[in-house]
């Protein structure tokens, strides 16, 4: 069974590279219009350059920090007025922060990190529910991660921030339910970004990979065509749940 999101309108937060990239191209692929938020202008550029190549005019390139509420206002706001209104949406962006016990990363480690995986998505949520209400329908995936659900040493903002993510899906799926506003979360186990096999965090990523069942890292590919999935109509019972797509991860010994 196909996913069909024909004429459907999405937002994809961190969509320039890594699983938000691949989440885009999905999106697209599926029929849908699509904008793309990303701080580096670069990559989105050419992100979205790939996309309208493809099918021309799908896309929509807007450069903004999701930690800022007035700029993903903005950019959501953008997104409703070039296609004509918001259906769908995927709050991907994160940081991992910097490795370290809790009093040698800092404060300065704590506020970025909380400000992009958890602030940036509660600011995202507000702009776009207020859109899905406006239409009476939507649907959000918010990206956590397999960390929601243990620990990983020594990343205590990102491991907080992941669970936190958790909680507020949740939270704000009830409050919406009767509104006709589906949201949800996918967490993605050990996946094959240019996040976690940059320098200074492969090493982590070896480690972690070592110990997966099905002995693989997984793709972005996988997670977006997971993601496609919650957000379509084939998940239209499902919502306030997380969807974990790992490998196996969590279950090994």
């Amino acid at each position: 069974m196909n996913i069909d999101l024909s004429g459907k309108t999405a937002f994809v937060t961190g969509g320039s590279k890594g699983i938000g990239k691949a989440i885009a191209e999905t999106l697209a692929d599926c029929g849908a219009n699509v904008g793309v938020l990303a701080r580096g202008r670069e990559e989105l550029d050419a992100t979205v350059a790939a996309i309208n190549a493809k099918y021309p005019g799908r896309a929509l390139a807007i450069s903004g920090d999701v930690s800022s509420q007035d700029e993903i206002v903005d950019a959501v706001r953008e997104t409703e007025e070039r296609f004509g209104g918001l259906d769908l949406a995927v709050n991907n962006a994160g940081v991992t922060g910097d490795v370290g016990l809790l009093h040698e990363t800092g404060a300065d480690n704590w506020r970025r990190v909380m400000g992009i995986n958890l602030d940036g998505v509660a600011y995202a949520m507000m702009a776009e529910i207020e859109a899905m209400l406006r239409a009476g329908t939507g649907s959000i995936v918010n990206i956590a991660s397999v960390e929601s659900h243990t620990i990983v040493r020594q990343f205590p903002a990102y491991v907080a921030s992941k669970h936190a993510l958790i909680g507020l899906t949740k939270a704000t799926a009830f409050d919406y339910a009767g509104h006709g506003i589906r949201i949800n979360t996918l967490s993605p186990g050990v996946i094959a970004t240019p996040l976690t096999m940059a320098d200074g965090q492969k090493a982590v990523t070896d480690r972690l990979a070592a110990r997966i069942p099905l002995e693989r890292l997984g793709t972005s590919k996988e997670i977006a065509a997971s993601v496609a999935f919650l957000l379509s109509d084939l998940s239209g019972y499902t919502t306030g749940t997380d969807l974990v797509v790992d490998g196996a991860f969590l279950l090994r010994e």
